[in-house]
């Protein structure tokens, strides 16, 4: 059975919550996860809000992803420090999907069966969308050309999205983000209606 997982948006400053929330996962002893989606390009606000984070202004609000069994918790220890921090819960969404697009590019077959192994083979409970087929193309002409050349003699390019659980999402964009032949977009996420 598939773990479930909630978006918990709660309002005040993301030091005070991050530092609330990780203290009151360690004082209990629970060794549950809290993913901050700020910290894991989960797409979670407006373009202005995304502007402003980038030039280092952070919102009046937090957004962090926990599993089922700590959201009441949570909820409920919030609810009780409401009065002596300044912090308030302001919405709590069950996940039940999550995505990401990619694209990717590279000019040599050494660098192309890695991304074909690395994307086609995707942990359990991930699937492969947007019609991903890797396109190859070999020109013989190329060969011996200079990197930065305009012909190359081996070229792949490829794009998809991938979907799956919230977790196995996070995982899997953690393991390709810092590929430099890959580019991702945010994270998004799919609730419960």
């Amino acid at each position: 059975m598939m773990k479930l997982y909630y978006e918990v948006i709660v309002e005040g400053s993301f030091d005070l919550i991050k530092g609330f929330v990780l203290g009151y996962l360690e004082g209990s002893g629970i060794q549950g996860e809290a993913i901050f989606e700020e910290e894991h390009h989960v797409e979670n606000e407006s373009k202005f809000g995304q502007l402003m984070r980038l030039i280092g202004v952070k919102g009046s609000q937090v957004h962090l992803i926990v599993g089922a069994g700590i959201h009441n918790l949570l909820k409920d220890a919030v609810s009780r420090r409401r009065n002596e921090l300044k912090i308030k819960l302001v919405s709590e969404k069950e996940i039940v999907d999550a995505h990401f697009d990619f694209t990717y590019k590279a000019f040599a077959r050494e660098f192309g069966e890695q991304l074909k192994e690395l994307f086609g083979n995707l942990p359990e409970g991930l699937q492969m969308n947007q019609g991903y087929e890797p396109e190859e193309t070999v020109r013989p002409e190329g060969k011996g050309i200079e990197a930065y050349a305009p012909l190359h003699e081996y070229e792949i390019k490829a794009k998809g999205r991938i979907s799956g659980p919230i977790k196995a999402v996070i995982n899997y964009y953690g393991k390709v983000e810092h590929n430099a032949l890959v580019e991702l977009g945010d994270i998004k996420l799919e609730y419960k209606k």
